[in-house]
């Protein structure tokens, strides 16, 4: 017998955030028996949402397509290993203050429009936009282990955060820049001042996971010497339609 409790996890944050009951799904393979196990569960505890992130595996696949599961975004994971040794960060880098914040909220806002929130109908895209300002905030107060900013006249004009959650590991968030400033080499400064600060941790790879459908994002990882090494999928299942109803 499929033990359901252990199959899905009510996501207190997410659900207090979006204003609805979100839960995330546990397994990366499923079968129909799962599946239905799942929603069975969801129902009972009146999920609104539940995520799963799966395997690239057809017969998984197809089983969630089957239940009703929407392909929400395609999750790419890139790895730098080993870590280039850099010396000293680029010279207008420096750690994020904050007194940064307000900026970085609204550089947040507009940056992280290719994540399956946004792809996803039944989200506020004006909840969505929060989200990323209360991403940076947050990281910018602790949550993240490094933020590191590129400064113009004395502004934050971009960002990207380092995690050292995993032993022997550091990874990337979130990267964003300001729209008036794109195109200007702001990501590969950001890149190169983390950099120096993760080769100064005990750490011996750097990996991160960005969206499929964000070739820019790829590419950007890519040309710091980056390379693919995962794919995986997010699936959406929803319970309420856009408008209310149950499904």
């Amino acid at each position: 017998m499929i033990q359901t409790g252990t199959l899905c996890v009510r996501l207190e944050w997410d659900s207090g955030f979006f204003g609805m009951s979100i839960a995330r799904a546990t397994p990366t393979r499923v079968d129909a028996e799962t599946c239905g196990a799942m929603l069975d569960w969801c129902r009972a505890e009146r999920i609104d949402c539940l995520y799963l992130l799966a395997d690239e595996n057809p017969d998984s696949m197809r089983a969630l397509e089957d239940a009703s599961f929407s392909r929400v975004d395609d999750r790419v994971t890139l790895e730098l290993q080993p870590i280039p040794p850099i010396s000293a960060p680029p010279a207008d880098t420096r750690p994020a203050r904050a007194s940064d914040i307000t900026v970085l909220r609204e550089i947040a806002a507009l940056a992280h429009h290719d994540s399956r929130f946004y792809h996803d109908g039944h989200f506020d895209r004006r909840r969505c936009d929060e989200l990323y300002r209360v991403w940076i905030e947050k990281s910018c107060r602790g949550w993240a282990d490094h933020v590191v900013v590129v400064e113009r006249d004395g502004n934050a004009i971009g960002y990207l955060t380092v995690h050292l959650r995993e032993a022997n590991s550091a990874s990337i968030g979130l990267v964003g820049v300001d729209r008036a400033h794109r195109g200007q080499g702001i990501g590969a400064r950001l890149m190169s001042g983390a950099l120096a600060w993760i080769s100064g941790q005990p750490v011996a790879r750097v990996w991160t996971a960005t969206q499929g459908r964000n070739a820019a994002s790829q590419g950007f990882f890519r040309s710091a010497g980056f390379q693919q090494v995962g794919h995986a999928v997010w699936y959406h299942r929803w319970f309420t339609s856009p408008t209310g109803g149950k499904t």
